[in-house]
This record gives C-alpha cells, structure tokens and sequence, in this order.
C-alpha cells in the first residue's frame, strides 16, 4: 500500500498531493504504481479536483494495481450525465450544463470508493474542496467524508451545479487551487510529492475550449506559485536558531508532471486517446524522474510545472496479440503501444509508451523508459523499441521491432501488421530469452489506429488526412 495508517509510522513526514485534471487524472494512477515500486509510502495524502478520485480509491483501501484496471475499463460516457430536459427550456435557471447524476451512480460505484469503508479504515486522506459559502478550499478528512463533498469537489463552476452538504455549498476548489500543498505543510510534512496533471503550456491557444483550459491552468499555476513562496517562507524561518517550529526539518517538494502537454478530455470521449496510453505516460513520466532525480528537490518556481510547446503532432495506438511462452509456460500476450511523434519548428521528438498483457499473471506490465531506434533497409522502414518492465519483482528488457513501409501502406491499413518481441531480464549474467516470437495487429485495428489517430497542429486545431500523412511521413523519416 502506497499510504499508511496514520499510528503505523510515526516518523514517516511524506505527504502525497493529487492535483486535479479532470478525467487525464488516470495519467495519475500510472505515477502511483510507479511510486509503489520505488518503495514511497505516504503518510498523509490529499485530493483536489479530478485527484479526489484517486485519493477516494486509496481511502477505499484499494491498491494502484486495482486503481489501473477500473480507469482502463471504465466507460468514458459516465462522466457525462445530462440535467432534466425542461431544464434547458430556462437557461436562466439552469444549475448547470450537467448533473452529478451518472458520476454517482456509475463511475465512484466502478472505481469501487465507498464512504462508509473510508469511515471505517479512517486513512489519512484528505479531500480539498471549495466551500463556496465561506469561500475558502477545506480539507475534509476520510472519516468525515460525505458522498456529496466527492461529488462537489469535482464539479466544475458552469458545467456541473454546486452541493449543499448541512448548511454549506460546496463545488470544485479549481479557481481558488487546484493543490492543497499547505494542508500537507500543517500536517507536519517534510517532503511533499505533487502529482501534476492540469498543465502549464507555454502558448496562448485559440478556440473557446483551449481558453478555459488556459483559465484552468492560470488559476491552478498562479496559486501553486503562492503556496511555493508560503513554503519558502517557512523554510527560511525553519532554517533560523530560534526557530518557531522547533525541530521540524526544512521541507522539500518534488514534482512529478507530463514531460509534454496530455491531450484534452475530449480526446477521450471521441476515442483519439485511452485512459491506458495516460495510465502508460504517467508511469513512464514517473520512471524517468526517478531515474534522472538528484539529491535536491525540484526548485519550487513557475518552472516547475511548465511543458514545452506541443507543435504538430500525431498519435497512433498500435495492439497487437498471440499467444507465446513466457518462462516455458504458454499464454495469450497483449502488447499496447502508443507512438507519438511531434515536430516544432526544427526540433522533432519520438516518443513511445507501452504496456505488456501476460496471461499467467493475469496483468498488463507497463513500460518505463523507453528507447527508439528508425532504420531504413531496401524502401522498408525498421522502427526497433527497448523498454523496461518491471515483473514479479524482477527488472525486465523488452526489445520489439516493427516494419513500415511508408504512409501510403500505412494509409491503407497494411502496415504495422507484426511485432517481433525478445524479453529477458535486464541486468544479469548471461540472461536466458524468457520470451521471443511475434504479435500481430488485425486490420480492423489498423485501420482504426490510421482514422482515429489524434493529430494535433501547432495552431491547436484538429489535423486532418493529408496532415496525418505528412506526419507519418516525417516520423519514419525521422532519425534517433
């Protein structure tokens, strides 16, 4: 388990924070696994926003395993849930553009949070939201919880009504904060862990739903900035001979946030993305911090959450199936793959994430850094891909190629058709091929991965046919 019970370690002054982000927060659940296996237990962990769902799942007493299966498998269209007809014949009147209706009855009985059970384990969770009766953002606890505090703490102003818990109305606490990084401060933390989703992107976009995002982004950012200067404040107070907080270490924060902008909900809802290619970026975000983290934490600036411009790009899910030996036991293997190629001006990136089924386990393994490799032999374009797996306990290497021979194929559905895979463990001796053969994406798969690829331009507007042919053109083009 990722949090502790709030009497089984004492001197345990780690605090987990989960932003919001709306329904891109199943980036977090990726992070979390990622955490889980770094060894990180948390001894306080808040919600804001779209994070209270996470946090309500670990309230729940549920693991990051169960966290990824009920994100992967949970209908998108339960998170919209339409208000009464005739209420749309008074805008006037109306409450909101939507209701709480389909979030109550459908997505917190599918993660499996249930209030009665945060009372009972009385875990040292949080839920931050915005009471709107006093104006403040209020941190209420696991055993205090009420099933219409979760609902107000994710709906937003304008799109979801306000909820009246005794005398207090309560909604999203975005537009005041979207991290409750001093509730962590005033519980004694030492180390605070933000689990960052909402973005920071650096251009300003045009088109109605880039400008609420932006205003999203501005409030969320401009109070994280406030709370940043609160805590150096404290430090440097913390760092003084007489010192009002007596011994309490100086306290320190990482970061852990996409390495490039996540996609919009709407991308969810029209099926450009899944929550799995979010659940195999978060892990893989998360991987790489941990790789790459110095001794000092991140420095608490305007930095710290910003994400480059995105430019053009493109997104193409490949999954492919068989049926191999792992360990000389045979079982189905499903391999999931998100290329995402982007090119800003006369900087080009390829990045990769993936995930790896086994059926003797009855899991889906995700894959943590990732390397890329594009060679070119007789007109047919070799794209080989290492990853890191983390199995059984075991550190695992994933090597797997697969063949393109240009857009026009790709176009027609008749590329990307196999994937050769070797996997062995990653560090030893003389490692034994624990498992090799070959995966294939049916067509139907192909050719939804060429007519529903997500294609972005620099512009922030949708790209077309010619422009996705233009980027899978550059892409294995495109030398690593």
């Amino acid at each position: 388990m990722l949090i502790e019970h709030k009497d089984s370690e004492a001197g345990n002054r780690a605090a987990l924070v989960l932003a919001g982000g709306g329904m891109r927060v199943a980036y977090q659940a990726g992070i979390l696994k990622a955490m889980e296996e770094e060894g990180l237990r948390f001894a306080h962990v808040d919600g804001t926003s779209g994070g209270i769902f996470n946090a309500a799942m670990l309230a729940s007493g549920h693991g990051t395993v169960h966290m990824m299966d009920v994100w992967k498998s949970l209908p998108v269209k339960y998170f919209a849930s339409l208000a009464n007809l005739k209420e749309y014949f008074t805008p006037w009147k109306l409450k909101g553009l939507g209701d709480a209706d389909s979030i109550r009855r459908k997505v917190l009985p599918h993660f499996g949070v249930n209030v009665n059970t945060m009372h009972q384990l009385d875990l040292p969770v949080t839920f931050s939201l915005c009471n709107f009766t006093n104006k403040t953002v209020q941190a209420i606890s696991a055993r205090e919880i009420d099933e219409r505090h979760l609902l107000a703490g994710v709906s937003l102003p304008i799109l979801m009504p306000a909820l009246k818990v005794g005398a207090d109305w309560y909604i999203d606490a975005v537009w005041i904060k979207d991290a409750n990084l001093m509730e962590a401060v005033r519980r004694g933390a030492e180390e605070i862990w933000l689990v960052w989703a909402i973005g920071n992107y650096p251009s300003y976009l045009n088109g109605a739903l880039h400008q609420y995002v932006h205003s999203i982004e501005m409030s969320a950012n401009g109070a994280l900035w406030e709370e940043f200067q609160q805590i150096q404040l404290i430090n440097r107070a913390i760092a003084h001979d007489d010192s009002p907080y007596g011994q309490r270490k100086t306290i320190k924060i990482h970061i852990i946030k996409p390495d490039f902008p996540l996609p919009l909900d709407p991308e969810l809802f029209f099926g450009k993305i899944t929550s799995r290619d979010l659940i195999n970026m978060g892990y893989q975000d998360a991987k790489n911090y941990f790789l790459k983290q110095q001794s000092e934490a991140v420095k608490p600036d305007f930095h710290a959450t910003k994400t480059p411009d995105a430019g053009d790009y493109l997104c193409l899910r490949l999954q492919y199936t068989g049926n191999l030996e792992f360990e000389k036991i045979s079982g189905e293997v499903r391999y999931h793959v998100l290329l995402r190629f982007s090119s800003l001006e006369d900087r080009d990136r390829l990045d990769v994430f993936s995930s790896l089924y086994l059926d003797q386990y009855q899991r889906e393994f995700q894959g943590g850094k990732h390397g890329v490799k594009i060679t070119t032999r007789e007109s047919v374009n070799l794209l080989e891909v290492t990853t890191t797996l983390h199995i059984d306990g075991r550190e695992w290497l994933l090597t797997s190629k697969f063949f393109c021979k240009g857009p026009w194929y790709w176009f027609a559905g008749l590329d990307f058709k196999a994937s050769d895979i070797i996997l062995h463990p990653k560090n030893e001796a003389n490692p034994e091929v624990a498992m090799q053969g070959r995966l294939h994406q049916s067509f139907g798969s192909r050719l939804r991965s060429t007519w529903t690829a997500l294609a972005r331009k620099q512009s922030g507007l949708r790209g077309g046919m010619a422009f996705k042919f233009k980027m899978v053109k550059k892409m294995i083009q495109y030398e690593v």
